[in-house]
């Protein structure tokens, strides 16, 4: 019989550049947020992610000095794009007012939903 072959359960891990992080961290100050219009290589899910949690460890590990509130989050525009924004909630209080700054920020168009009366219902 043929050995089957196993399937590789661990991911290999992303590893973020630590000019990456001191970038995204001071971006995160100021002016709130972080797109791939930042860092490029932000387009990549699991590398937005990972930076996500560096920046996350960075603050809490390695900054005594700021505390904010990082939020990580994906949103879809007009014609499919989907793009990632790391963003204060101390700078930026709601997910609406980080989708607008992410929309602003990559030229995008927010889809703007049906009213519920004009939705179909199955």
């Amino acid at each position: 019989m043929a050995d089957t072959p196993k399937e590789d359960t661990e991911k290999e891990a992303v590893q973020i550049p630590t000019e990456d992080v001191d970038k995204a961290a001071k971006l995160l100050l100021e002016p709130g947020y972080v797109t791939k219009h930042d860092l490029p290589k932000m387009k990549d899910l699991s590398w937005a992610t990972a930076l996500s949690e560096a920046v996350t460890d960075h603050f809490l590990n390695h900054d005594d000095e700021h505390d904010p509130y990082v939020y990580f989050e994906q949103f879809d525009f007009a014609g499919g794009d989907i793009d990632s924004i790391i963003f204060n909630m101390d700078v930026i209080p709601t997910r609406e007012a980080a989708l607008k700054d992410l929309a602003d920020a990559l030229g995008e168009k927010i889809v703007k939903p049906k009213p519920v009366e004009d939705q179909e219902t199955y």
